[in-house]
């Protein structure tokens, strides 16, 4: 745990093991891991957001939209390669460009 705070994660005691959270830019990043070893690395790219007036069957409203992709990767890890394997999700990008 104390390896992914110094890589800027906050941690958080979850049942049966830990969380952690990064923001960085429109990036939000976790790690959620077990006692029994199993992890998922989530990341959150907000893409775009949009807003306007709206009215809706004769109610004046707002209207709101966040555009977001969600990447998860799941495996069974040692807790000493949390951090490399922290690292190499985050520099992950599958598709050639980040959308």
């Amino acid at each position: 745990m104390e390896a992914l705070k110094a890589l800027g994660y906050e941690i958080s005691p979850i049942e049966g093991g830990f969380y952690g959270e990064k923001r960085r830019g429109g990036v939000l990043y976790q790690v959620f891991y077990s006692e029994a070893g199993d992890v998922r690395l989530r990341r959150l790219r907000f893409l775009k957001e949009e807003a306007k007036p709206l009215n809706l069957a004769g109610v004046a409203g707002e209207w709101a939209a966040r555009y977001q992709v969600e990447e998860n990767f799941f495996a069974v890890a040692d807790p000493q390669d949390l951090p490399s394997l922290v690292l190499a999700f985050e520099r992950l990008d599958l598709g050639g460009e980040t959308p």
